[in-house]
Formats: C-alpha cells, structure tokens, sequence
C-alpha cells in the first residue's frame, strides 16, 4: 500500500472549497423569510396511496384493486413564482391548500376499469386534484347548467366561494382533451401577478369526475420559457453532433494508429458503465412513467426503458472507443496518462488519484456554490424541481449515486483523455484543447431545469475546464476520482433528504465510495503476482 503524501497546493485549494461554501452557506441563511420552492415528503408513498384509495373509495364506491405512487411537481408554476419573485406569496396564500410539489397516484379498479388519477399533498396525505381518466363518453354529455351547479357545490366543499369565481373560455388548444365536459372557473381576487388562480372541472355525462387547481401563466412568460428551452435543445444536439465527432475520429484513429492502440484497454470500464447505467435504467421506471401520459401507461414506459437501453449501449460503444483511442493517442505522444494495471506506478497512482480527487472536489464544490449564489443574486438564475430526475422516483433510491461513476468515467474518457489529445492536435494550445471540450461537454448538460440557460453553460464550463487541467497535471485516474467525488459528495446527501436513516447511512457510505475503492484497487495492485519470469505467458487480456 502507497504512503499517503500531503500535497499541500491541493490542501489549499480544498481549504478554499470549503471555506467558499460555508461563506455561501451562511449568506443563504442570512436570507430572511427565503422562500422554498417545496418541502421534502412527511409522508410515505404507501400513505398517499392510502389517501387516495379512500378518497375513490369514499366518493365513488371504487375499491382499488392496484395504485402506483409517483412524484411530481408544477413546474411551470414554480418556474414562473421564482422568476416574478413571488414565492414567499404564493407558500403563504396558496401554498398550504396547492403545493407546488406532490404525490400523483394512479388508482384502478379492474373489476369495473374504472381509472382515476389522484394528486395527494405530501406533507399532510389531503387529496389536493383527482380526475377520472374517461375512455369515452356512456350517455348523452351533461347539460352546462347542471354542471355548474355541481361545480359550485364542489368549490364550497373546497373552501372557495362560488361567488368569487367567474366561469371562463379556455383555449382548447392549450388544454389537455378530455372524453367529456370540462368547465374552468377563474378567481376575481388575490392574483400573483399576471397568474390568477383558477380550477378546472371535469365530468361524464351525469357527475363531477375531476378537480383541479390550476393558475393561468400569462404568455410572456410562456414564450420565454420555449425560448430558453428551445435554446438548451439547439445547444444539447449541437453538443450531440460532436461528440459523435469525436467518437468517429476516435475510430479512424483507433485503426491508424493500431500500432500504439491496446483494444483490450478500457474493457472493464466500459462494463462497469453498462452495468450501472442499464440497471438505473430499469431504476427509473417510476420517472418514466410520470411523464408517460395516462393512455397506454405500461406500454409507453417499457417502451422508454427499451430506447433508453439501446442508447445507452451506444454510448458504451462510443466511450470504449474514447477509452482506447484517447489512451492510444497520448501513448502515440509520448505521454502516459492513464497507468495500465500491469505497471508498477498503477497502484500509487490510483492511491493518491483518489486523495487528490477528494480534494479538487471540494474545491471544485466551493467553486461551484459561488456560481449558483452568484447567479441567483446578480443575473436571477433559479431553478425548478424536476420530477425524472429526482430519487423520489425511483424503485430504489439507494443505488441512484452509482450514477456518479458513470458520468465521471465516460465524461472523463470522452472530454478529457480523447477530447484534449484531439484539439491539442488541431490547435497545439493546451488552453484551447482545454476549453473546446468544456463547452461541448457543459452544452449537454443545459437541458437541466435551470434558467437562463446560457448560466449552466457558463458554469459546467468553468468546471470542466479545472478539470481539464486537473488531466494534464495529474492524469485520468486523478480526473475521474475528482469527478466521482464530486458527484457522489451530491448524490449521496440527496439520500438524506428522504429522512429515514438506511438512507442516511446509504448516503455517508457514498460520501466514503471513491476512498473505498481507491483503497481496495491500491491493495490490490499490491498484492498482485510478481513480474513474469523467463518463459511465462502474459495474461490473455489487460483490462485496466
């Protein structure tokens, strides 16, 4: 086992991390009255199904013979509070009654087939929306008199005053298309901003099926947020285009310069990635059905799990060819960057890889709460809750952070061990070969719900370029353990928020990971067979 080394200049540089993020910290809470954009969950999935099974039950004599929970959350909502700044309002008027964020529940009754979709607040289990997913109309539709009778008898039951609230045209165009009558009813008073508050009611040919509250979003607000979001598309399949660039010169190189290429590089890597990433695939079920739609629910998220399958195999195909190529490359010109397994220097190097890479973590984490604290005070950058990506909506939220490897392992191969020899090629700056990968790399990454969305460029850049020199100075290995601690620090501490205490300490076992495995590679590296003598057969294959 390597001696552990004190690398003072990187010492720094954590220290300034850690110092940067308890400053912002400390700002953060100095902030009176911050509004939240929502609370973590206070009940369980199994609750909110509960509730919605009763609420069915006790309103229209359906027993429930299956339920499927998901998260949620009104984005457009929430983006549209955050950007006005009328959050805290919006919590203390409507907040209580209309989270921004909440539990949907699927409720079927297949005796009847009879489906209902059910919206449960996640902080008290109260049914907040519900409606009945109608295959098609049974009767005659309802008269519009007799279901605005229904519908004010509804809103007293809400607690609204019918007298307050005016029935509306709505633009069928932006509407979801419903087999039935739908009626929408919008408040006279308390506005925020340009949104009113408003509810849609739904009904079959004789009662109310439906209940939802809704605000109206004016289309300002509206066109900017498909502006922005048109943007991040143009600049995610920009990013896309080259990358599959990248990954072609990766191939022709692979074949030109065979001589220095060893194929059998990266295998294990490239399996390890497949591994994880196609079991988050099958993970992910629940995000994929919340966004499936309610016709065809099952069939729609097998379906996205399959293309995701397959597109994931791609991506192993491409990050293989990184792999071999990038490191076929360097070796071409005389640099090693990535130790093989076989050489005495592998062990140390992944030993203090793993020590450097806690401590550009921390400095890269500081760095990174500056960006946000400055881009939310001085450019109003905010962000909303995205209910694909959150664990919430997992089958197993606890095996979420094995994600952190996939993205360091294969964006470390493609933008820094292939992407900086393929520049450097081309421009022989280091700077450039540097910042090129950056930007292609921090362009797929503005899809996240965080706008404007030119910022995640500005800030995914700025990191990648740290790392991009953290590979020049000290290698691969350094830069993927860099990576892996970063995102496992913030992957295992979204463990926490879920409250119960396996997930706590799945948590803090991800904070440890990357010291784990640095540690077990290292002692084994040790403990490895002694060099070949005279006559002896090397192994078949070298994986790492």
């Amino acid at each position: 086992m390597p001696r552990p080394t004190l690398n003072r200049h990187l010492l720094v540089l954590a220290s300034i991390g850690i110092a940067l993020y308890l400053v912002i910290t400390i700002l953060y809470g100095l902030q009176t009255e911050e509004a939240s954009a929502g609370d973590n969950p206070s009940i369980t999935k199994a609750a909110a199904a509960d509730s919605a099974t009763q609420f069915v039950s006790g309103r229209y004599g359906v027993k429930a013979s299956d339920t499927f929970v998901v998260y949620q959350s009104k984005k457009d909502r929430s983006g549209y509070l955050q950007k006005e700044n009328l959050l805290e309002t919006y919590n203390k008027t409507y907040g209580e009654r209309y989270p921004i964020d909440y539990y949907q529940v699927s409720v079927n009754d297949k005796k009847t087939n009879r489906q209902f979709i059910v919206e449960v607040n996640y902080t008290n289990a109260s049914v907040i929306g519900w409606h009945e997913i109608l295959v098609s109309p049974q009767g005659a539709l309802i008269s519009k008199q007799k279901a605005d009778i229904l519908a004010k008898q509804e809103m007293r039951t809400q607690g609204l005053d019918p007298d307050e609230m005016t029935l509306i045209d709505v633009d069928k165009s932006e509407t979801e298309e419903v087999n039935g009558t739908t009626l929408y009813y919008e408040k006279t008073s308390l506005p925020l901003g340009e949104a009113k508050f408003q509810v849609r009611m739904e009904f079959d040919e004789k009662s109310l099926v439906g209940y939802t509250a809704q605000f109206s979003l004016p289309s300002s607000h509206k066109a900017w947020i498909d502006q922005q979001d048109h943007s991040a598309s143009v600049m995610t399949w920009i990013s896309m285009g080259f990358t599959i660039l990248m990954t072609l010169a990766s191939i022709v190189f692979a074949i030109i310069y065979r001589k220095h290429m060893r194929f059998s590089r990266g295998l294990y890597l490239t399996a390890i990635f497949l591994a994880i990433y196609l079991t988050n695939n099958f993970n992910m079920y629940p995000a994929f059905r919340s966004v499936s739609g309610t016709v065809n629910v099952e069939f729609a998220t097998w379906a996205t799990i399959i293309f995701m399958d397959v597109v994931t195999v791609l991506l192993g195909v491409s990050l293989y060819f990184a792999l071999v190529a990038g490191n076929g490359l360097w070796a071409a010109a005389g640099q090693n960057k990535w130790p093989a397994w076989k050489e005495s220097k592998f062990g140390s190097d992944v030993f203090h890889g793993m020590g450097r890479g806690y401590l550009l973590a921390l400095f890269i984490l500081g760095i990174q709460q500056v960006l946000f604290y400055a881009g939310e005070t001085s450019f109003d950058v905010w962000a909303v809750n995205d209910p694909t990506d959150s664990v919430l909506n997992m089958l197993e939220p606890r095996l979420f952070p094995l994600m952190a490897w996939v993205a360091a392992i294969s964006e470390e191969a493609t933008y820094r061990l292939l992407g900086i020899i393929l520049f450097k090629k081309l421009f022989r700056n280091n700077f450039i070969a540097v910042l090129i990968p950056s930007i292609i790399w921090a362009a797929s990454h503005t899809q996240y719900p965080i706008y404007p969305v030119y910022t995640r460029l500005i800030e995914v850049t700025i990191i990648g370029i740290i790392l991009g020199y953290v590979f020049l100075k000290y290698g691969f290995i350094t830069a993927v353990f860099a990576h892996a601690c970063m995102d496992s620090i913030l992957m295992g501490m979204s463990l926490f928020s879920l409250g119960h205490i396996s997930d706590i300490l799945a948590g803090i076992f991800y904070l440890l990971l990357p010291a784990l495995i640095g540690l077990l590679l290292a002692w084994m590296h040790g403990k490895r067979r002694p060099p070949l003598t005279p006559g002896e057969l090397p192994p078949r294959l070298e994986v790492l």
